[in-house]
Order: structure tokens, then sequence, then C-alpha cells
């Protein structure tokens, strides 16, 4: 009987362990007081949630811990990541956050922002973000992402007659990714309706 007893509170302690192992490796597990500096920032909103970017082409996901250069034109929210063995950053331009129309009836609003991704390669991949933001869950989703290019160089993003007008300079046939990308390029985006879920290419000029 005390063998059996003596068996019972071995198990006990295993299980035991290995919840807290869980629960000290678990990134997720939020103190109660938990907020997101990122969306108190930049929307005014203190939430437990976080604003997550999904990596495009990976089922993998980002979330943005911090601000640099805050007050300055080239300010971004950062997010570290790592996927296996693959290290990598990725920077939203909040100074380029355009709003797609008025708030809805149920208190969204859909907007648009370019971010970045780089990893432990030479490559700094550039896409444009379709997001909502719903004001009464205070949350922030990621909907659909629509890349641009490799080491561009962003000059002008802005809303025209409910459609996304890019300027950007990538590099030419004959340029090495090493030098300052001079091939001026001009795209337009739209979105798939009133309530948008995806990015779409309108005209590429």
């Amino acid at each position: 009987m005390k063998k059996l007893v003596y068996i019972v509170l071995a198990c006990v302690s295993v299980l035991a362990l290995v919840n807290v192992a869980r629960y000290m490796g678990d990134s997720s597990s939020k103190a109660p007081d938990y907020h997101s500096e990122v969306i108190l920032t930049l929307f005014s909103m203190k939430t437990s949630s976080d604003f997550i970017i999904n990596l495009p082409d990976t089922g993998d996901s980002v979330k943005l811990t911090s601000i640099i250069d805050l007050g300055t034109p080239h300010g971004k929210a950062q997010g570290n990541y790592q996927v296996g063995e693959e290290r990598g950053e990725v920077l939203l331009d909040y100074m380029h956050i355009n709003p797609l129309g008025q708030i809805t009836a149920d208190n969204r609003i859909y907007f648009v922002a370019p971010f970045t991704v780089s990893n432990q390669g030479s490559g700094v991949f550039t896409y444009v973000g379709l997001f909502e933001q719903d004001i009464d869950n205070q949350t922030i989703q990621h909907l659909d992402s629509y890349f641009i290019g490799d080491r561009i160089k962003l000059n002008e993003m802005r809303l025209w007659d409910s459609k996304i007008e890019l300027s950007f300079n990538q590099h030419g046939e004959q340029q090495a990714y090493a030098e300052v990308p001079t091939e001026t390029v001009h795209l337009t985006l739209g979105v798939d309706g009133a309530i948008p879920t995806k990015l779409l290419k309108q005209q590429d000029i």
C-alpha cells in the first residue's frame, strides 16, 4: 500500500514539474496587467491583445513589441522572430498608415501600412499589409499582404479615390543589389470589397 502511495506521489510531482516547465517556457503567458505598448502608442488602445504580423507564405507570425525612432520620419514598430534556425526582424512603417474609409457600423476601421521582413540573408522584403482594427474588442488583425519588392526604397504611399498609390525605387536589371535602387515604379492597389479581405493590383505604370 505504501509503495502505491509513493508511486502516486511521484506521478503527481512529475506532472507538477511538467506544468511549471510549460508555463515558464510559454512566451504567450502574460501578466494580469499586461498590455501592448505598440497598440497603446499607435492606436491609444490599452489592450492585452498584441499587434501580430503574419509572415507571408510561411504560416508563422511575429509579435510587434517595441517602437523605434519614435517621433521621427523613420519611426517603426519592431518585432523579432525565430523559426527553426532562422532569425529575423519585422518593421512596420507606421508613418505610412492609411485608413480605408470611415468607421463601419460595427466599429471597425480598415487600414493599410507597409512592412519589411529580413533575416540572416541579405534580402529586405517589403510588403503592403491590410489590417482591421476592432475598436470594441480592442484588437488589430492582419488580413492580407501584397509583395512589393526586395531592397526597395519607398518614396510615397497615399490613398487616392479609394485606391492605394505607391511610388518606390527598385533595382534595374543591370544594377547590383548593393547599390542604391534608382528605377522608379508606380503601383496602384485596391481591395476586394466594401469589407476588405484582400489586396489587389490595379495597375502598374
